[in-house]
C-alpha cells in the first residue's frame, strides 16, 4: 500500500482564540471560498460559536473548525490544550491502520496439526464469532477424521500479540472484562473476558466434541504452533474495511486494540501497547496531522492519561473526506456514527433527537468519545450555508454531568452544521 505523499497536506493556518480568516473575502458570495478567504457559512459558525462555546462549570473546552477542502482554520478555542480524547482516539487508530494494511488486508483463524497435537492458532482476526469457530471446528474435524484421527491434545497459540503486560498505563480497575476482553490475537467477538484466547479454545474444543473428536487435558494450555505443523482448516475475516467501518460505529475497544498492534507488527514495532502507540502516531503524522502534545497509551481511549488536542483532532477529522485519500481512508468516514441514526450517536443514546440539535440529524458524522469526566466529538459536516466540508474537533474535561456535557458539545457541532 503506497504511502501518502508528504507533500500534498495543506499547511493549516492557526490561532490560538476565536479566528476567522479572510472576511474580506465574503464578497465572493455564500458557497465559494479560497485559500485565502472564508465564506457566509464561516463567519456565522464563528459568530455562533462565540455565543455559544462555554464550558460547564469546574471544567474545560477546547474545540477548532476546519474547512475541510483548504484547511483554513475558521474556528479556535483553545485547540491546543491537552484534553482526555477517550474513544475520538480511535480515529488515529483508524487511520495508521488502514494506512499501514490497507482496506482489503484480512486476518486468518487457523488449526494446524502436527502428529496428535492441535494448534488453534490466532491471527488477530478482531471480528472472529463463535458461529466462525464452530464452522472452523467443523472442518477440523472433518480433516481430522480423514486422516483417522479420533483424538488429539489441543493448544491455543495467541502468540502473534506478545504476553506483557496486561493493562494500558490508564486503564481503570474493572475495565477486564466489561470494557474489553484481555487484548489477544485469538478472542470470540463480543465475549469480554479476562483470558480471551482459551475461552476461544473452549468454544473449539466443544465443537470438536459434538463430532466425536476427543481432547485429551481437561485444561487447556498455551503452546505456539511448530513451524512443520500441517494447516487442517482456516477462517478469514472480513476485509479491514468493514472492521473499520464498524469499530468506529459501534466503539467497539477490543478492535481498536488489535488494529493498532497490527499496525505495529506491520511496520516492525513491538505488538505491546509502546509498539502500538508509536506506530499509530507515526502513521499518522505522515499526513501532517499537528501532533504536539498528543500522547497516547491504548489504541482505543479507554487510558485516562491519553491526552489530545482539537487540533490534531480536527486535522484527522478533515481526512475522511480528503478526496486525496478516498481510496484508503474512506472507511473512517462511512465508520463515522450519524447524528441522531445509527452507533454511538443514534437514539438510543439521546444525542441529536431533541431540539436544537434534531435540526441536525442524519447531517453529522462523527466518532464520539465519553470517559468520567471527559467527553469528544470529531467529524465532518456539510455546512448548510455553504454547502462545503467542515471538520470539527470538541473536547470537555470536568467534574460535570455526563448527559449535560453530551448536550452541550452536540449544540457546538449543529452550530458547525448551521441549521441552528
Amino acid at each position: 500500500m503506497p504511502r501518502p505523499r508528504r507533500t500534498l497536506r495543506p499547511t493549516l493556518r492557526r490561532a490560538c482564540v476565536v479566528a476567522l480568516v479572510g472576511v474580506s473575502a465574503l464578497s465572493l458570495g455564500v458557497g465559494t471560498a479560497t485559500a485565502a478567504g472564508a465564506t457566509l457559512g464561516d463567519q456565522r459558525i464563528v459568530h455562533n460559536l462565540g455565543l455559544r462555546f462555554h464550558a460547564l462549570p469546574s471544567s474545560q473546552a477546547s474545540g477548532e473548525v476546519l474547512d475541510a477542502a483548504s484547511g483554513r482554520v475558521v474556528w479556535s478555542s483553545g485547540a491546543a490544550a491537552q484534553l482526555m480524547p477517550a474513544s475520538t482516539t480511535k480515529i488515529a487508530t483508524a487511520i495508521a491502520a488502514l494506512t499501514v494494511l490497507g482496506p482489503s488486508h484480512t486476518e486468518r483463524t487457523r488449526a494446524l496439526l502436527l502428529g496428535h497435537a492441535l494448534y488453534l492458532v490466532g491471527g488477530a482476526d478482531q471480528d472472529l464469532t463463535g458461529d466462525d469457530v464452530n464452522a472452523l471446528a467443523d472442518a477440523t474435524a472433518q480433516a481430522l477424521k480423514a486422516r483417522h484421527l479420533g483424538s488429539v491434545t489441543l493448544y491455543v497459540d495467541d502468540s502473534l500479540f506478545p504476553h506483557v503486560q496486561p493493562t494500558s498505563p490508564g486503564w481503570q480497575p474493572g475495565y477486564i472484562p466489561g470494557e474489553v476482553s484481555s487484548i489477544s490475537a485469538l478472542q470470540v467477538f463480543g465475549h469480554e473476558d479476562v483470558d480471551s484466547a482459551l475461552y476461544a479454545g473452549n468454544v473449539f474444543r466443544a465443537r470438536l466434541g459434538t463430532h466425536g473428536v476427543g481432547v485429551q487435558k481437561t485444561t487447556l494450555t498455551r503452546a505456539k504452533a511448530p513451524r512443520t505443523a500441517v494447516q487442517l482448516a482456516s477462517h478469514t475475516s472480513e476485509p479491514l474495511a468493514s472492521e473499520v467501518e464498524r469499530m468506529l460505529k459501534d466503539s467497539v475497544n477490543d478492535n481498536a486494540e488489535g488494529f493498532a498492534r497490527l499496525t505495529a507488527l506491520a511496520v516492525g514495532q513491538q505488538a505491546d501497547w509502546e509498539g502500538a502507540t508509536k506506530a499509530v502516531l507515526s502513521e499518522v503524522s505522515r499526513y501532517h496531522v499537528p501532533l504536539g502534545g498528543v500522547r497516547l497509551y491504548d489504541g482505543s481511549g479507554l487510558s485516562r492519561d491519553d491526552r489530545m488536542t482539537a487540533q490534531a483532532l480536527a486535522s484527522m477529522a478533515a481526512l475522511a473526506v480528503d478526496p486525496r485519500y478516498q481510496s484508503v481512508l474512506r472507511p473512517v468516514l462511512v465508520g463515522f456514527p450519524i447524528a441522531g441514526v445509527d452507533g454511538t450517536l443514534g437514539p438510543s443514546w439521546g444525542r441529536f433527537t431533541t431540539a436544537p440539535t434534531d435540526c441536525a440529524k442524519g447531517r453529522i458524522d462523527a466518532k464520539t468519545g465519553t470517559l468520567t469526566g471527559a467527553i469528544a466529538l470529531a467529524g465532518v459536516t456539510l455546512n448548510k450555508q455553504d454547502g462545503r466540508w467542515k471538520a470539527f474537533a470538541f473536547l470537555e474535561q470536568g467534574g460535570f454531568n455526563t448527559t449535560s456535557a453530551r448536550d452541550l458539545i452536540d449544540r457546538w457541532a449543529t452550530t458547525v452544521e448551521g441549521c441552528w
